[in-house]
């Protein structure tokens, strides 16, 4: 691994290498909302916010910058992890990275207790969960149902939510 963002010393768990959570769809669901909970976490919040309770920083970098870059999240330890994100991408995707990455901070390295790199590629079993996790705790379920029920507009939907249409749209098939 090579990158200005890992640690001397520090024994990461990569890739494949980072065993998944296996809890449900549900359980991921109820775990966000308990995360959302206990950070304060509401609809249309700033989850950087939540990033730099945690201990954690956000870094943007230009496209050179990914060249020799293919990590989304660093976590180095409790309190201490990189968060990676593209100059090139909208606010709104970028919202959904961010707490895709928290995902992977909760559920694969228990809060940094498992030092970990998440890769920004594949479709394997821990980023479902990481997906999971960030659809969960930005369109929390009961207030996602809610707003189906009262529009079935996608892009106002999204709006509300401060996410893309997609991640709307992906929501909305998720649930049913």
């Amino acid at each position: 691994m090579i990158s200005r963002f890992a640690r001397k010393g520090v024994k990461y768990k990569e890739g494949s290498s980072i065993p998944p959570s296996n809890m449900t769809k549900e359980d991921v669901e109820k775990y966000a909302r308990k995360v959302a909970g206990i950070t304060k976490f509401a609809t249309g919040d700033d989850p950087t916010e939540v990033v730099a309770q945690l201990g954690g920083r956000c870094k943007i970098l230009d496209m050179s910058d990914w060249v020799e870059e293919t990590g989304s999240i660093y976590v180095h330890r409790e309190y201490d992890f990189d968060i990676i994100l593209p100059r090139y991408t909208s606010p709104l995707r970028d919202r959904f990275t961010i707490c895709h990455e928290l995902g992977h901070f909760f559920l694969h390295s228990n809060m940094g207790e498992v030092p970990i790199v998440a890769y920004r590629q594949g479709s394997t079993r821990i980023e479902w969960e990481a997906n999971w996790f960030a659809a969960s705790l930005l369109m929390p379920k009961v207030e996602f149902l809610a707003a189906l029920k009262e529009t079935d507009d996608l892009t106002r939907i999204a709006a509300k939510f401060k996410v893309s249409c997609e991640a709307a749209r992906v929501r909305k098939e998720a649930i049913g």
